[in-house]
């Protein structure tokens, strides 16, 4: 946890400055995909902005709403693969370190794709599949941070960047 703590400190308030630089006149509905402990969904609802979080864990979503402090995020169980919204319903969707834990991920995106705006943003993280993310994201978490749980990163399950982009271009959306 304290490895995700200290990467959102980098790049949350990142995601932030370009979506106030895109959208810097209107409050935006925007969907967590995957949100964990609502690391990113809390950060974006103390901006002002309408969030919902959805994550198949149901102890990730009861410490997510433990630390709104707000109490204004939506928390809700969800599966990735079968988005419980209607079509173009979010103008900002985020995926952060959770296409990597999903079989499908082309699958996800699309649902992605569908409930977005025609002119949203897809904000997406995660972990590229080549030697150096095995050796330090895999083996090197396994190594040396303790009580790490089994497959917590599986090798065959992570993703290049021309993956994604694929996954997105599949699913009507330009990559920029």
């Amino acid at each position: 946890m304290a490895l995700l703590r200290a990467e959102c400190r980098i790049r949350n308030p990142w995601i932030i400055r370009r979506i106030l630089e895109i959208f810097p006149t209107r409050a935006d509905k925007i969907l967590d995909v995957g949100c964990g402990a609502g690391f990113l969904a809390n950060e974006l609802v103390r901006h002002g902005f309408m969030v919902t979080g959805i994550d198949t864990s149901r102890q990730s979503l009861a410490i997510a709403q433990e630390y709104d402090q707000t109490g204004r995020v939506q928390y809700q169980w969800g599966d990735a693969n079968q988005l419980p919204f209607a079509n173009q319903s979010f103008d900002i969707v985020c995926a952060m370190d959770m296409l990597e834990h999903v079989k499908t991920p082309d699958l996800v995106v699309t649902e992605i794709a569908r409930v977005l705006k025609p002119d949203g943003l897809f904000f997406y993280h995660t972990i590229n599949r080549n030697f150096l993310s095995w050796l330090v994201g895999i083996k090197g978490v396994e190594w040396f941070v303790k009580n790490t749980p089994p497959d917590l990163h599986v090798y065959r399950y992570l993703i290049k960047p021309t993956e994604v982009r694929q996954y997105c271009e599949q699913s009507g959306m330009q990559v920029k």
